[in-house]
């Protein structure tokens, strides 16, 4: 079987149902999986999905295919991924696949694999393909079983969390698979909870699951305004990612919060590592080292934060897309529900409001994330001509993942979405002139490539 090799990215594989996703491929995944862990002295695999419409079926098909390869099959239903990865943790069972499309738009579906409680990505994803492509299954007759966990889930989250003071929050679930979970869990902690789109919903009718896009925080901004809420919560599509808005209807970027959260966790952890990715700011770098951490950066994605974490063995990471993991009392893995939580355990500790809080940890001048529409070939051929062509003469290069170029003042970053045929660019100035030249820099070698690739501010 010849497959799409563009629906199996960096670290899953994802892509359209119905036109990528086929009822075959879908099928022959769950072969390829099943014959994958029992090529490795393993017989069973966790497999929850979220609210999209087209999970239950994409679940049902999945589960098929790695049954008839021998592979057992425990079934957690409807649920966030930060249950599927919990329950590589809290069950016999290491192994776990995630139905879901994270982010992406609803007619979109994929898969986010776990292997002996890692992430797969790169090598063994294309292992997966391949597997595919020769049609090559171990045949066999598993067995499936309904495994809930939800309410343990719920059960171990609260006892880790401890509020000081009873918060308003406002907490938007997007009509994402957080809303089986969160509210319940927020109101359980006292919380005093205005609740924005908790029904599940795989059409997402108000707006689309992805808090790093401030288009979609509009009503969660409204919403902490009118109710003088402390805090605004956002959870994407499948809950392992957050955004966050100050009491004052702010947005406050996963970078900042980072800070905070990283000086409060190195209080009792001096010395510690913490990870973020090449698309955070410079200001967190400084102040996690100013907190007597030790700051490591790495490369966007949350399979490769996810190694790192274990490399360094560091208490903590995050990324500029808002998957946080906690590495100190939770399970280091990419959770928006727990993190959240955390975040908002820290607030309650003080009299401060949140935009106080954050203050300390002030911003530079910076962009949002900006996304270029190219093609997933496109992509790769752009950033290779920027890292080899241009000298970008009075800037350090950072290759770590595309190219990062940054001097005293300024940084700006190029690279190729893990996720979608785009690139990604983010930029921070010390002053507004700074950001604005820092951008103009990257739009004169992206101009010398080709004069249709416009760096589009909003």
């Amino acid at each position: 079987m010849k497959v799409n090799s563009q629906v199996f990215r960096a670290y899953d594989i994802r892509g359209i149902v119905n036109e990528e996703l086929s009822d075959e491929l879908v099928k022959k995944l769950g072969k390829a999986i099943g014959t994958l862990l029992r090529r490795n002295n393993s017989d069973a695999l966790n497999v929850c999905r979220d609210g999209r419409l087209s999970s239950p079926h994409i679940s049902e098909l999945f589960t098929e295919g790695v049954l008839s390869t021998g592979c057992n099959v425990y079934n957690l239903d409807l649920g966030p991924t930060p249950l599927l990865y919990f329950s590589t943790f809290k069950t016999s069972i290491r192994n776990g696949v995630m139905i879901t499309g994270s982010h992406n738009p609803k007619n979109y579906n994929g898969f986010k694999i776990v292997v002996n409680q890692k992430p797969l990505s790169g090598e063994s994803i294309t292992e997966i393909k391949n597997l595919i492509e020769n049609e090559d299954f171990i045949c066999g007759e598993g067995k499936e079983q309904k495994t809930p966990l939800l309410e343990n889930y719920q059960t171990e989250i609260k006892s880790k969390i401890n509020l000081k003071r009873t918060l308003k929050i406002v907490l938007d679930c997007g009509n994402g698979a957080g809303g089986l979970v969160a509210p319940k869990l927020f109101k359980d902690l006292g919380i005093e909870l205005i609740e924005l789109y908790g029904e599940v919903d795989g059409n997402f009718p108000n707006h689309h699951p992805d808090p790093s896009n401030p288009e979609n925080l509009k009503d969660l901004i409204v919403k902490v305004r009118e109710n003088k809420a402390h805090l605004g919560i956002a959870l994407d599509g499948d809950a392992d990612r957050l955004g966050v808005v100050d009491n004052k209807g702010n947005i406050i970027f996963p970078d900042q919060y980072m800070s905070l959260i990283a000086d409060q966790i190195l209080k009792n952890n001096s010395g510690r590592k913490i990870v973020f990715d090449v698309k955070c700011s410079s200001r967190l770098k400084e102040s996690i080292s100013k907190s007597k951490g030790v700051p490591i950066m790495t490369r966007t994605g949350h399979s490769f934060i996810k190694e790192e974490i274990l490399k360094q063995n560091a208490i903590l990471g995050g990324e500029m897309s808002g998957h946080i993991f906690f590495n100190d009392d939770w399970y280091g893995f990419d959770d928006g529900i727990y993190s959240a939580l955390r975040l908002i355990e820290i607030i309650a500790q003080s009299e401060d409001s949140s935009a106080e809080m954050f203050s300390k940890f002030p911003q530079l001048f910076t962009t949002p994330e900006i996304n270029l529409h190219t093609t997933d070939e496109r992509k790769f051929e752009i950033i290779k001509k920027l890292k080899k062509e241009f000298e970008f003469n009075d800037y350090e290069k950072v290759l770590i993942d595309g190219i990062r170029i940054e001097n005293e003042e300024s940084w700006g970053l190029a690279r190729a979405s893990n996720t979608s045929p785009s690139l990604v660019f983010r930029f921070e100035g010390e002053s507004k002139e700074a950001l604005k030249k820092i951008i103009a820099v990257f739009q004169k070698a992206l101009f010398t490539i080709d004069d249709k690739l416009e760096i589009k501010l909003n």
